[in-house]
């Protein structure tokens, strides 16, 4: 009998640390290589050939900044996370005595806490691979370069060029280079939060498989959006993830406030940790996959 006891903190975060080391470990983390690749093709290398074309450094972070705020790796940064984590929360053998042991409740909190170090860890390798290059080249302060100011004013004959286009003036107009990193960041990261506890609650569902489904197709309808600058972009979590979309190009009234957005994310968050929460007392169904796959 599956128990149904108080939430154990010390079982939960135990069993989080169990499952975030089978996920790093896990074949699937090759394709953080491949990310790497996309990421210096799409951010870091138009940056650096606009900085060689100018005679002046980057700093270190707008790479970083320029893949957070990319519409070609924002549609490629959530699909590599949903690949490397489309088995979250694995049910298995092992995961489902892992479940009696804990109790439903404390493994549920397990599964969360993992999912912040799963979204954590998959930002870390994404700054690590965007600031590489540019780590020993650029300089580390918090200053904007004048290669993300200045470049399209000097040179307007590359000023449409893919590198000139990925930090736009949205960006650096409103926001400091700090704000603009830790704005970025926080909003991916809840961004890829989001699609982990969707799967986690169709896996409690026992329908694992539409979870992917639907994770992917959330991410391929907001790219869409995103790219055609329609009004209904902000109901889905990339434009609401974009910090740059948030804002016109000069000081003026947001387009959309960035508190709409963290309540956005928050109400969806509460809605869907509050169904996990009661699915996971009255669904066998995702124990009954674990069973199937002994």
């Amino acid at each position: 009998v599956l128990t149904m006891n108080k939430v154990n903190a010390k079982t939960a975060l135990l069993c989080a640390r169990t499952d975030f080391g089978k996920w790093l470990c896990s074949p699937r983390m090759i394709i953080l290589a491949a990310l790497s690749v996309f990421v210096f093709v799409f951010a870091v290398k138009p940056l650096c050939e606009n900085a060689e074309i100018m005679g002046k450094p980057l700093n270190a972070l707008e790479p970083y900044i320029a893949a957070l705020n990319s519409g070609s790796l924002l549609l490629i940064i959530p699909l590599g996370f949903l690949a490397v984590s489309s088995d979250f929360p694995v049910i298995d053998a092992s995961a489902m005595f892992g479940i009696i042991r804990t109790g439903r409740k404390s493994w549920l909190l397990g599964q969360l806490v993992n999912l912040l170090m799963m979204c954590a860890g998959y930002l870390a390798a994404v700054f690590v691979s965007s600031t590489f290059f540019t780590a020993f080249s650029g300089f580390w302060g918090t200053k904007w370069s004048d290669v993300a100011l200045n470049f399209s004013v000097e040179y307007p004959k590359y000023s449409q060029n893919f590198g000139a286009l990925l930090l736009p003036q949205n960006l650096y107009n409103h926001l400091s280079l700090p704000e603009a990193a830790a704005w970025s960041t926080l909003f991916v990261f809840v961004y890829l939060l989001l699609l982990g506890i969707i799967l986690l609650f169709f896996t409690i569902l026992g329908k694992k498989t539409a979870g992917v489904v639907v994770c992917g197709g959330i991410i391929a309808a907001g790219s869409a959006l995103c790219s055609i600058k329609s009004e209904l972009m902000w109901a889905l979590p990339m434009a609401n993830s974009v910090v740059w979309l948030h804002f016109t190009e000069f000081r003026r009234k947001p387009v959309y406030p960035i508190w709409c957005s963290w309540i956005y994310f928050a109400v969806i968050f509460i809605v869907l940790i509050v169904l996990c929460s009661i699915m996971i007392r009255k669904s066998d169904c995702f124990i009954c996959s674990a069973e199937e796959r002994q």
